[in-house]
């Protein structure tokens, strides 16, 4: 029988999608912005003063901020988001994935070397990787996310019949 675990969706498919283009829309017209404020009320003149002093100092942290603040974002709301709607099945001798857009990866439970916790989480929720041996020479992985519904049972199930042991981080 199988058994279907799925990531619930709490934002919209659209922002799920093209989140890192509306942010990095939103950072350049930011940057824009500052640019036209600064041809706008830029004094210009040819010589060092402390405002030529501030100028490029306001250009260049706004600068850093349009490129770095999107960036950031996108991190943290993949590692966050990024799972959204994909499912997890255990079938009777294979873990199917499916994501969201709909691309499928199998991973047969004879195949799975290792079940573990990543040693250190910078972007939560925790993830645990399930490590397969495909063939001599390719390794398949797949990340799962604590956020899961019923992820402890899902984990024990897999354990189960991958006869692999969860490695949990200190």
């Amino acid at each position: 029988m199988n058994e279907v675990f799925s990531y619930p969706m709490t934002q919209s498919e659209l922002l799920l999608n093209h989140y890192a283009t509306i942010s990095w829309t939103v950072g350049m017209l930011a940057l824009g912005t500052v640019w036209g404020i600064f041809f706008r009320y830029g004094n210009f003149k040819y010589g060092i003063d402390l405002g030529c002093l501030f100028k490029t100092a306001l250009i260049i942290i706004s600068t850093t901020l349009a490129l770095g603040l999107p960036l950031m974002y996108n991190t943290k709301f993949f590692a966050q988001h990024g799972h959204e709607g994909d499912k997890l099945t255990l079938s009777n001798d294979a873990l199917l994935y499916e994501s969201r857009q709909g691309k499928q990866k199998t991973i047969k439970y004879a195949e799975i070397q290792r079940i573990y916790k990543e040693p250190v989480t910078f972007n939560p929720p925790k993830t645990y990787y399930i490590v397969a041996l495909v063939d001599s020479l390719r390794v398949d992985s797949l990340g799962v996310k604590e956020t899961l519904p019923n992820f402890d049972q899902f984990l024990q199930k897999l354990s189960e019949k991958s006869n692999r042991k969860i490695e949990r981080a200190l």
